[in-house]
């Protein structure tokens, strides 16, 4: 079982509907070359040099991202090639492809870069919740964060309200989507679970971006455990974010502390845990 017993038949509809009438785009030829390569058994490391090697800004930015604090290189690279060798491919393929997906949704998804930082570093905390609590998943966890809220983009171009909407409702991550489905017929979940699923996202990811609003109880039998855990990792990578760093009372409002605490549960986290990884976030992060 999974995502088509938990979604209303209507509301995907109308989520299509509404990702027809803005042509939102299909990932870009560079990146769909880049995710095909490193797809394979043993994949071509010359074939991904010259594939990243296309786009200068995009080589850039994976060097940048290669030589950032949160991977903590002991050594810096100065180019991919010196990086694949001296720290191999399979050590560095879900680290490279980061930075091309999100340059990716900058330049296809209008509006994308209004929520392009906030989103990446939610897709760093997801990643060092996924590294603390699993030894899988590395670089999912990131696309969860760094999709997690595109549906959004889509629902403000539909209605320029709906942004005020958002802003009043921050805090009231569960009532925000009962709003958007009481309004829009469609929530901002359910049409970024398709342009995931359009970008060729693995489930794990797609279950999460979908669910990350809902309260356990409500998807707990309908999962596997391992989109069960990618779920609790983004829940609890938006709230540890806000927390620490957009001044938004997550502390103090109720729904927002029931998702952190169905996180908590299902990932069996305890607080000296989550301490741990506070730390890692203001030290690596903001």
């Amino acid at each position: 079982m999974g995502l088509e017993n938990l979604i209303d038949k209507n509301e995907l509809r109308n989520a299509v509907s509404l990702i027809n009438k803005y042509n939102i785009p299909s990932p870009t030829a560079l990146l769909v070359d880049l995710k095909n390569e490193l797809a394979l058994s043993e994949p071509d490391e010359h074939k991904i040099i010259e594939v990243i090697s296309k786009d200068i800004g995009l080589s850039s930015e994976v060097l940048k991202t290669l030589n950032s604090s949160f991977y903590n290189l002991k050594t810096e690279v100065t180019s991919l090639d010196y990086a694949i060798k001296l720290f191999g491919l399979d050590k560095l393929k879900d680290i490279i492809v980061q930075p091309a997906y999100r340059k990716a949704l900058d330049e296809s998804l209008k509006g994308f870069e209004e929520i392009s930082n906030r989103s990446h570093e939610i897709g760093l905390v997801a990643e060092i919740i996924g590294n603390e609590i699993s030894g899988g998943h590395q670089g999912m966890f990131y696309l969860s964060g760094l999709f997690h809220d595109v549906g959004a983009i889509i629902l403000a171009q539909n209605d320029p309200t709906y942004t005020e909407l958002r802003s009043e409702r921050r805090i009231h991550p569960i009532t925000l989507v009962l709003l958007e489905r009481e309004y829009y017929g469609v929530t901002h979940p359910s049409i970024g679970v398709l342009l995931a699923k359009k970008w060729g996202l693995d489930n794990t990811v797609c279950n999460a971006i979908y669910l990350h609003h809902h309260v356990y109880s409500t998807y707990k039998k309908q999962l596997d455990a391992e989109s069960l855990t990618m779920v609790s990792v983004l829940k609890l990578a938006r709230y540890l974010y806000n927390k620490n760093s957009s001044g938004f009372d997550t502390e103090n409002s109720v729904e927002c502390h029931l998702l952190y605490q169905n996180a908590m549960d299902e990932l069996m986290l305890d607080e000296s845990s989550i301490r741990m990884i506070e730390d890692e976030i203001r030290y690596n992060i903001l």
